[in-house]
């Protein structure tokens, strides 16, 4: 870009869209001292929240930009249980339980656990102003509310953006070297793009309703539950959860066709699933469309897709937010690459080779865990006060209970996604694999109270998370419902169990250090080139020399503790700038240093 065409800049990034994908890809550029400018067309302020779980990975990206102990602060009583509690009504039967203290998705011994984080509870209403308060902390930032896009042109330099400032007021002018779009399933940036959304379409229609309700417990006998699944003698008729785990829930009303409800027939259905007529503020209703759609493209010249703009998804797994922080995290660091210099010319085209995948994986694995929600079907006996209708109580509640296990334990879409196929990784070396051999060794037998010893055929040590994760795959393979499903789903092996791995293109793996930080402290402002174990060549000057050619930013760092070497499976391991794995080698590089580093920075 020349100077004239630089100086003609108002922004480097142009964001369109204010929720927390957009907040977030401020923040992430702001962070990487970039300048961005964010339009959105509302106040910014969030009357209704659609999401509150928070996933191990985007806690990691929360834990480096230093917001973990501001979203720890939401009041959601510490000691409130995170069950996922299926009942016919909170005063009907109880058909099953998944415990949980805290809702992590399995892995509650901190120890034991892949992340240094877990997930928590933190609704959109408290966890966006903690994102825009992140966003707006940085001076090359610009966040303009009550800004609604219109249009855009781009040229062989940027993009020039049209918005128009309140519901009537001027249309106004900026300009950019690149513009996202972050707003949302029904994106007119997409639309403008000309961009294809495909999918299976939609799966039903839904209303969520916001309510207030101080003495709900007073109304039923059950422990209480952070999500109620409610089923009745026709099937799955809706869920409720917890927003503040005190007075504050969230009902979801399924629905035949597109329509509003009115509030009678809304408060019917919440006394359904009470079991009772009880007294609660309606503080808010939304309508929306449960659909799988995916972008044909996340990429079209000097404009991207972010979040739900790119992929929309049932909540079903809560991946939808989380899935587009991921996103914006991965463009981040492409778009701070090119305008600091240092990025090949191919480095943009690997966010939609690297993200489009993934979206397309998580929207189908929640396209699965919907039908796996509406599988009890139809069960007419399912309320009789009689011997039968025990059994068949028990019965369908052993199998959703059985079946909902993938829904609730899923590290691997959460953690295992992986860009193992993208051009920017390069995949491991024959040479090093042969000196890798993963064998099964079990330690002589030990006391109940000594931590177990031994390997599982990768290489993963065994633990009791390990055998929990086992244990529950096979509870559900054995007695979860076969759900109709048209399409080729993932294995649940891959989806309930995770093994982290240092494997080229995944997330490069967490380990405790004898400092108390977590080796993911390593990763996020550049590259960094990790020198593992004493064995490891001592000489890393030909890879400082070879990124300082490039503008390359390029820290070494040397840990000899047994722990990290033996995570991470090698001497040496060159880890992204998002902190996934682009090489690993106990010799160099076949390929040699130089063009290594040519290839991983798209070159």
């Amino acid at each position: 870009m020349t100077d004239s065409a630089h100086a003609s800049l108002d922004t480097d990034v142009i964001i369109v869209g204010g929720g927390p994908v957009g907040l977030a890809l401020a923040g992430e550029l702001g962070w990487r001292g970039c300048r961005s400018i964010l339009l959105e067309q509302s106040d910014g302020i969030v009357h209704h929240p659609k999401m509150d779980g928070i996933d191990l990975r985007v806690m990691e990206f929360c834990r480096r930009w230093g917001l973990i102990e501001q979203m720890k602060r939401f009041p959601f009583p510490d000691n409130y249980p995170q069950d996922m509690v299926y009942v016919t009504s909170l005063a009907g039967y109880e058909l099953g339980r998944e415990s949980f203290t805290v809702p992590s998705g399995g892995a509650e011994i901190r120890g034991a656990s892949p992340s240094p984080e877990t997930r928590i509870r933190c609704p959109q209403n408290f966890f966006d102003p903690i994102l825009r308060r992140f966003a707006e902390s940085f001076a090359g930032n610009s966040l303009r509310f009550h800004a609604r896009y219109v249009a855009h042109q781009q040229d062989e330099h940027g993009v020039s953006v049209e918005y128009q400032e309140g519901e009537n007021g001027p249309v106004r002018r900026v300009r950019g070297r690149w513009l996202v779009g972050c707003d949302g399933a029904n994106s007119v940036v997409r639309e403008h793009l000309g961009i294809a959304f495909t999918g299976e379409g939609i799966h039903n229609f839904t209303t969520n309703v916001l309510f207030r309700c101080a003495d709900l417990f007073a109304h039923h006998d059950k422990r209480p539950g952070y999500r109620w699944l409610f089923i009745g003698p026709e099937g799955a008729y809706g869920t409720m959860s917890a927003i503040n785990g005190r007075d504050e829930w969230r009902a979801q009303l399924f629905n035949d066709e597109r329509r509003a409800l009115t509030e009678a027939e809304i408060r019917a259905r919440i006394d359904r699933m009470i079991g009772r007529p009880v007294e609660y503020e309606i503080v808010s209703t939304l309508n929306w469309v449960r659909r799988e759609r995916v972008a044909a493209a996340y990429r079209k010249g000097h404009a991207f897709l972010a979040g739900d703009a790119c992929h929309a998804t049932s909540p079903t797994g809560g991946f939808g937010m989380n899935t587009g922080i991921k996103d914006a995290v991965d463009l981040a660091w492409k778009l701070d690459a090119v305008m600091k210099g240092w990025a090949g010319a191919n480095l943009l085209d690997t966010y939609d080779l690297e993200r489009r995948p993934c979206g397309a994986r998580a929207v189908r694995e929640a396209s699965g865990n919907w039908r796996r929600m509406m599988s009890p079907g139809s069960n007419p006996g399912l309320l009789e006060a009689s011997r039968d209708g025990a059994l068949l109580r028990y019965e369908v509640g052993r199998r959703f209970a059985a079946t909902m296990l993938r829904e609730w334990y899923k590290l691997g879409i959460d953690l295992g996604y992986t860009y193992a196929d993208s051009p920017l990784v390069y995949p491991d070396d024959p040479r090093d694999a042969a000196q890798q051999t993963a064998t099964i060794a079990l330690a002589p037998e030990r006391g109940a109270a000594e931590p177990m010893s031994g390997f599982l055929a990768d290489g993963s040590p065994i633990s009791s998370v390990t055998l929990r994760e086992w244990q529950r795959l096979q509870v559900h393979l054995s007695e979860g419902s076969e759900v109709n499903i048209e399409w080729q789903e993932l294995p649940a092996t891959e989806v309930m169990v995770y093994r982290p791995t240092s494997r080229p293109g995944a997330r490069a793996p967490h380990v405790w250090l004898s400092d108390g930080r977590s080796t993911l402290d390593w990763f996020g402002r550049g590259w960094v080139l990790l020198k593992l174990g004493a064995a490891a060549p001592n000489d890393t000057t030909p890879w400082l020399d070879a990124a300082r050619e490039r503008s390359l930013p390029l820290d070494v760092i040397c840990c000899d503790e047994p722990a990290v070497r033996a995570a991470y499976r090698r001497d040496w391991v060159l880890v992204r700038p998002d902190g996934h794995v682009a090489w690993r080698g106990n010799l160099a590089p076949a390929i040699g240093i130089a063009p290594l580093l040519d290839r991983v920075r798209g070159a």
